[in-house]
């Protein structure tokens, strides 16, 4: 006699860059599974293909392209489903910044639990992706993918690895009259084409990649050695994983 299926629950979730409404489900001990083998092999292409592979399974609304998707959609969507699946409260490390009466900082780390169900997203809405770097010369920008951002290795220095996220970045080339798109164009020459920039010129590029939005949680947490109640925007994606 077979085993009784248990009935999965659905959600309906709103992809952020897109305001696209989409359900999912949660992910399955079986997928939970394969992600904890991912994480622990700390192998990042394996991490990547793993995340969006469980991502793809729990999303029931057809065509859902997560390649096209920017990092942060899939960040979101992940946070949505880890806490539909293993539970929407988590504990994390805060530490106090309260100003004694002696002026000092207290500086105590305390633990608190956080509702993640709470996450919103952070944009700054005063950096936009058309870039003007001189009169005739404007550089369109992209979000990138969650594999492109997740790719980024930690053994490059800081400028190395801004100027491949920089490149990683750019959907186009207007120069003139003339428009170049992504696809004309070998990321070894976007990086030429970078590297040759003003320094004000690459500031601009810069500054779009350093605003990125990004994902928080608000929290409230109180101090147990000195009492301070804290107001905080959580924003450590790494404390969601598991």
């Amino acid at each position: 006699m077979p085993l009784p299926m248990i009935e999965t629950p659905t959600y309906d979730l709103k992809i952020p860059s897109t305001g696209q409404e989409i359900t999912i489900r949660p992910f399955l001990v079986k997928e939970e599974k394969l992600l904890l083998i991912a994480l622990e092999s700390k192998d990042d292409i394996e991490i990547i293909n793993t995340t969006k592979q469980i991502i793809k399974n729990c999303i029931l609304t057809e065509g859902v392209d997560l390649d096209k998707l920017p990092f942060f959609d899939i960040d979101y969507i992940f946070i949505a489903l880890r806490a539909k699946s293993i539970g929407e409260n988590i504990e994390v490390n805060f530490v106090c910044n309260n100003t004694l009466e002696d002026s000092s900082i207290c500086n105590n780390t305390f633990k608190a639990d956080i509702d993640i169900s709470n996450c919103e997203i952070r944009k700054n809405e005063e950096v936009t992706p058309d870039i003007n770097l001189s009169g005739t010369l404007k550089v369109k920008m992209k979000y990138p993918n969650y594999a492109a951002m997740k790719q980024l290795s930690e053994n490059e220095d800081n400028f190395s690895k801004k100027i491949r996220l920089i490149v990683n970045c750019i959907d186009r080339i207007i120069d003139k009259d003339k428009i170049y798109t992504s696809k004309d164009f070998t990321p070894l020459e976007a990086k030429a084409f970078v590297e040759g920039l003003t320094e004000q010129q690459y500031k601009k590029l810069e500054n779009f990649v350093n605003n990125f939005p990004s994902f928080f949680v608000n929290a409230e947490a109180t101090c147990e050695k000195c009492g301070f109640n804290h107001n905080i925007k959580y924003d450590n994606f790494a404390s969601f994983f598991f």
